[in-house]
Formats: structure tokens, sequence, C-alpha cells
């Protein structure tokens, strides 16, 4: 299959094959009664009579067969009449697109230069950017095409065998998998090219599709994970039962095998689905865009307020040691909080139609002090627990966690019906660290806009240019009391933050030029909490003017 396939399939054929399947059925349909009408009069009754209703009965079977293979090639042409008019639709938009940008693409999907002088032509690395899209979406429309092919010969060919049952009912069409490990841009153009009825087959049969796939619609993630709650919980309710009758029955208990780690953790995945059901019920406008109970030892999720598919500005929170889902409740009020005080500046500048959107993401799993193999210890004035210096000079969480969030920050913007979302990473403490380590990753397509690192142990990194930001796009925040000054001390995670050429605001009391009086930030912790007045302090401020995209308003 390519392009030109695409193009010059006939739809009005398939709807002309259609209709002419439709009357056949219901010429089919009208013999079946009138067979049966005819084996019901109630004079008929000798011998003759029942050898002739034999026979009825054996046209009417040869009759069912050919009517259940009459329905459900039907009922293909009119999923394939579908599904072509929305490739064939896609199709025209991408190549108009490419068009207007002095752009041609071939039948293969791939995209040249044509002559002459483009209607628009953006710079060289956005030249290159809308390439890559325009080629991932023919990619993606060659391989949909593929699949309904595919299926079409399938039906057809069980029909034509006799291999339909009469009264079968089912899609004839399914849906294809997503591309493997596909990139965020990959896994938006799968979505694009599918029509609408396969789109609900994937929420509906396969949630786990699409649920964590970056670059998937935030609505489409959010229906996806939510449908798989009952599923999930099933699932560990029988593992901790299962763990806890191998104990019952180990005289030895735990001790050998690690069964009650595991199952210490078993039991931790349903609170946190108890959490994320809860959170998800308090917040009713919120979406869940991530939901993994299974590739770690701890659940890892994503919460967002606001529509981030269309927000012009966007605020991604990556937390520290010792978050987990337990805490997302938390982070998401103090998302809320943000929200407010983000949409509040915007409307003081006058910017007043841009929307918001604020998102607490635990995509991956910072060190802990609690929990099997961890130090079960209390945190001594301001979190500094022996665990929890410990934990901040290590690494590999941070390591294993960067590409997800990098990943993540290309989902946002790909998917994103803005044309150039404003994305704004925050990082606290030991997520400061991953975040560093994930602007890194993002190369020279880089999503993100500006960064405040806070509370921070250090994020590998010295200046704008090692983040890929750029110049004067990074922030750095520290209370002066606040106990990770210890921990960064020993360099292992990158220079002293506030030692940087980063600009560094100011977290001490102020009154802003809102006119609002803002109390300072003290210890590890208060950074982006409200005060006692309600208000964020002055550096939950800092952070709402710079997801606002009014760095001059910041507090220094």
């Amino acid at each position: 299959m390519n392009l030109r396939d695409i193009t010059q399939w006939d739809v009005r054929a398939l709807q002309a094959v259609q209709r002419s399947l439709s009357e056949r059925a219901a010429t089919i349909a009208f013999v079946q009664d009138g067979l049966a009408d005819i084996g019901r009069l109630p004079a008929w009754q000798d011998e003759a009579a029942d050898a002739a209703r034999r026979r009825f009965r054996i046209a009417a079977d040869e009759l069912s067969g050919e009517a259940a293979s009459v329905a459900v090639v039907e009922s293909l042409t009119r999923e394939l009449f579908d599904a072509v008019t929305h490739l064939q639709t896609e199709l025209d938009g991408v190549r108009d697109t490419a068009l207007a940008h002095g752009m041609a693409v071939s039948d293969n999907g791939d995209v040249e230069d044509v002559p002459g002088p483009p209607v628009d032509v953006p710079d060289a690395s956005g030249r290159e950017e809308l390439r890559a899209e325009l080629g991932a979406a023919a990619r993606a429309l060659i391989q949909q095409a593929e699949d309904l092919v595919a299926d079409a010969a399938a039906v057809l060919t069980r029909a034509a065998e006799g291999g339909v049952e009469p009264g079968e009912v089912g899609r004839g069409l399914s849906a294809p998998a997503p591309p493997p490990d596909g990139s965020p841009l990959a896994n938006r153009e799968y979505w694009d090219a599918l029509p609408t009825a396969q789109r609900r087959e994937v929420i509906e049969r396969h949630p786990e599709w699409v649920g964590a796939r970056d670059g998937i619609p935030s609505a489409v993630r959010h229906e996806a994970n939510v449908s798989r709650f009952a599923d999930e919980r099933s699932r560990w309710e029988w593992e901790r039962d299962r763990l806890r009758e191998r104990l019952d029955h180990n005289v030895f208990g735990g001790a050998f095998t690690d069964d009650d780690a595991r199952l210490w953790y078993a039991e931790q995945k349903l609170q946190d689905l108890d959490h994320l059901e809860a959170l998800v019920r308090d917040h009713p406008d919120g979406r869940l865009m991530l939901l993994d109970l299974q590739s770690g030892e701890r659940t890892m999720a994503a919460f967002a307020l606001g529509d981030p598919d269309t927000a012009d500005h966007i605020s991604v929170t990556t937390p520290g040691i010792d978050t987990t889902v337990g805490s997302l409740a938390g982070m998401t009020d103090e998302a809320r909080a943000l929200k407010a005080e983000i949409e509040r500046q915007l409307d003081l500048s006058g910017h007043t139609g841009d929307t918001v959107s604020t998102i607490a993401w635990l995509g991956y799993q910072p060190p802990t002090t609690t929990g099997p193999g961890n130090y079960d210890v209390p945190f001594i004035d301001q979190n500094l627990g022996r665990g929890w210096l410990l934990d901040a000079w290590q690494s590999d969480r941070a390591t294993a966690g960067a590409p997800k969030l990098a990943s993540f920050y290309e989902g946002l913007d790909v998917a994103s019906q803005t044309p150039d979302p404003h994305i704004t990473a925050l990082g606290h403490s030991y997520g400061s660290y991953t975040q560093g380590l994930a602007l890194q990753e993002a190369g020279p397509r880089q999503p993100v806009d500006d960064a405040v690192f806070y509370g921070s142990p250090g994020f590998d990194a010295n200046d704008e240019s090692d983040l890929g930001l750029a110049p004067g796009h990074g922030f750095v925040m520290r209370a002066h009391d606040d106990p990770i000054t210890v921990a960064d001390g020993f360099g292992r995670l990158g220079p002293d933050p506030v030692q940087t050429d980063l600009e560094q605001l100011s977290v001490r009391a102020a009154t802003t030029p809102d006119g609002v009086r803002r109390e300072d930030a003290n210890g590890h912790s208060e950074y982006p909490r409200p005060s006692d007045n309600g208000e964020l302090r002055a550096s939950g401020y800092n952070m709402a003017v710079i997801a606002a995209g009014l760095p001059e308003l910041a507090l220094r």
C-alpha cells in the first residue's frame, strides 16, 4: 500500500456495494419469511406436506448461511466507507500542509521540497520539524491502510468459505496496535490515522495501548486509564491473596523468598488505587495522564488540571524523595493554587484569553525512606533523615526517570492543538535533578521554554546551554535554611545550584507588583505551598509568573 492507493480508493463504489448487499439481505429475509409462512399453513398436514417442510428447512438453513455472510460483508463495507473516507480526509490535510510550506509528500511517504516560493517558510529547525511531522503522518496513514486491507481480506475469505455463523455480529475491521516503542510524534499520528469507530475500540478493549503513551490526547489517556481501575484492583487483590497464602504455609515467612516484601508492595498498590480513585472523584476536571502499576515496585502516575492539549501555558512539576501516589492529592492542591495564580497574573497583564494547565508528574520512582529495604526512620528537622541524605546522593532513579520525563514533555508538545505552547518545567529537590537530566535528553527539539529548580541538590548543568534552554530562561530558588545544602555540597549531582549561571530568584517575604504581601519560604517543603493567608509565597509567585511567560515580574 502507498498514498496513491489511498487516494484512488473509490468510496462511491463502496457505497454502491453496501446498498446492493443491503437489498440482497432484505430479499433473503423476505424469502425466509415466506418459507416459514408456507410451512405454518394449518390445513397442510399430509406426508407431502411434511416432505415439503423438510425441504423448506434445508433451503432456510442455506439461506441463513448466506444471510449471515451477506450481513457481515455489508457491515464490512460500511466500516470500510467510514475508514477510507477518514484516511482520504487526513491525507488531503497532510498534502495541503506540505504544499503550503513548499513541500510535497511522495507516494511512499517521503517529504521533499518543491520548486517555487512557498506560502509560509518557517526557520530551518521548524522546517525540519514540520517535515518530520508530515512524514510520520504519511507513514501512519499507510500503516492504517495496510491494516484495513488485511482485515477486509480476512472477513471476505471467511464469508466466501462459509465460516460465518448465523446471527454473528461484530466488527469486521479491528484497530491496529500502536507502533512498538513509538515516539510521541509516531503515537500522535497513529491516533490521528484511526477512524472514530476504531478509536472507541482501542479505548474500550485495549486501554493499555494508549493510557501511558506520550503524544496521545490527554482526554483519551484519562478515559483509558480510569477504565483500568477495576482490572488493576482485581489483579493486585489476587496477587495479595496469593502471597498471603504462600506466607501462611511457609514456616520461615518471607526470610528466604522476599514474599513478605512483595506482599507489602502489593498492598501498597491497592492503597494507591484508593488514592487515585479519590483524586479522580475529587477533581472531575482533571486528567489522569499516566497510570502504571506494573513496571516498577511503586505506582507511577501523572495528573493534570486544565486541558494541556489546548492550553497556552503548561507547567509540569517533578517531585523528589519520598513522593508516592499518596502525595498526589497534595501536589494537585498545589497545582490548583499555582494554576489560579498563573491565570490571575495573565489577567492582570492583559492576557485574559490565555489558558493554563498545571500537571503533577510522578512518572518515575523517586528514592524513598520507607518500605522493604529502605530506612524506616522519622524525618528530623525539615526532612533531614538518615535515609533521606543517603538517597539524595544517588543518581540511578533520576537517570532511569529522565528519559520518561523528556518523552512526556515532547508528548505535550506534539499533542497540543496550540501551535507553540509555553511549557515550564518545575523541579523540586531530587526531582530537579531528574528534570535537569530530562532537559538534556531533549536534544535540538527542546519543547520546554522555561525551567525553575527549587530546593535542588543539583541538576548536572551550569547554564541554560547545558539544558537546551535559551539564555535567561533557567531559574533557581533556595530558602536560606533548606537542609538540601548538606546534600549538594558533595557535588555528586553537579555544581551547587546557587553557584551556577542560572538566575537565582528571591524567596524572601515581599510585596509583589500586584500589591499582594507574600510570605517567605522556609525549609525544604514550603516553596509551592500557600501561606496562612491563602496566598502563594514569594517562591510560588515566582513559579506562577515564570509559567505565565512573565519573567520580568519575578522577585529577584
